[in-house]
C-alpha cells in the first residue's frame, strides 16, 4: 500500500512540475518544423514528456485517413505516397480544428503544421485571435543528413525511398522555407542545431525557450 501511495505522490509532482515548466516558458503553443529527417516527432516527444504539452502530428492525421478504404482515402493516397504535402486548405482545417477544440491554457505541440506559407498565415491569424503564445522550433539539418536518416528509416509507403525524399526535399524547399521566413518575420522562430545527439538537441530547445 505504501508503495502505491508513494508513486500517486510521486505522479503529482512530477505533474505540478511539468506545470511549472511550461509556465517559466511563457509560451503554450509550439510549431516543430524542418525538413524531412530532421528529428522533429522525436523532439516534440521529448518535450511532451517534459512539459505535459499535448502532441498534434498531421502527418500522423493523414496517414490515418489515408488509411481510410474509401473514396477520401484513395485520393490522400494518390499524393501522399509521393512524399508531396497536402493542400494548405486541408492541412489548415486539421488544426485550426484542434486549436479551436483545445482550451488556450492547455499546452500544444504541434509537428507538421504550418508548411506551406498560408498555413503559416492562417495559423498566426488563429492563434493570435485565440490569445496563444507560440514559438516556432526550426530544427536544422544539412540536406545529406536527412537523406541519411530517410535511408537509415526505410519508410517508403510504397514509393522508391530515393524519389521520395527528393520530393520532400524539394516540397521543403518550394513551400516549407517560405512558411518559416513568414514566421520569422513575426519574431517567432527559434532555430536549432539539429546535428547533436537527440537528448543535446532537446536541452538545446528548453534553453533557448
Amino acid at each position: 500500500m505504501r508503495w502505491f501511495v508513494n508513486k500517486n505522490i510521486l505522479l503529482r509532482f512530477l505533474r505540478v512540475l511539468c506545470y511549472k515548466l511550461a509556465m517559466e516558458m511563457n509560451i503554450n503553443t509550439i510549431l516543430m518544423m524542418g525538413k524531412t529527417g530532421s528529428g522533429k516527432g522525436t523532439q516534440a516527444k521529448l518535450l511532451s514528456d517534459r512539459v505535459g504539452f499535448e502532441i498534434f502530428s498531421s502527418g500522423d492525421k493523414f496517414r490515418e485517413l489515408r488509411s481510410r478504404e474509401d473514396w477520401l482515402g484513395e485520393r490522400i493516397h494518390e499524393e501522399y505516397d509521393k512524399g508531396l504535402l497536402m493542400p494548405h486548405w486541408f492541412a489548415s482545417f486539421l488544426f485550426e480544428e484542434k486549436l479551436l477544440n483545445t482550451p488556450p491554457k492547455q499546452g500544444l505541440i504541434f509537428e507538421g503544421s504550418g508548411r506551406k506559407k498560408p498555413e503559416a498565415e492562417l495559423f498566426d491569424e488563429v492563434a493570435t485571435w485565440l490569445k496563444r503564445d507560440y514559438a516556432v522550433i526550426n530544427i536544422k539539418v544539412s540536406d545529406e543528413e536527412a537523406i541519411k536518416r530517410m535511408k537509415d528509416r526505410g519508410r517508403s509507403d510504397g514509393l522508391d525511398v530515393t524519389e521520395k525524399i527528393k520530393n520532400r526535399l524539394d516540397e521543403y524547399r518550394n513551400y516549407t522555407e517560405p512558411a518559416i521566413e513568414f514566421f520569422r518575420s513575426r519574431g517567432k522562430v527559434i532555430d536549432i542545431d539539429g546535428m547533436p545527439a537527440p537528448e543535446i538537441i532537446h536541452e538545446n530547445i528548453l534553453e533557448k525557450l
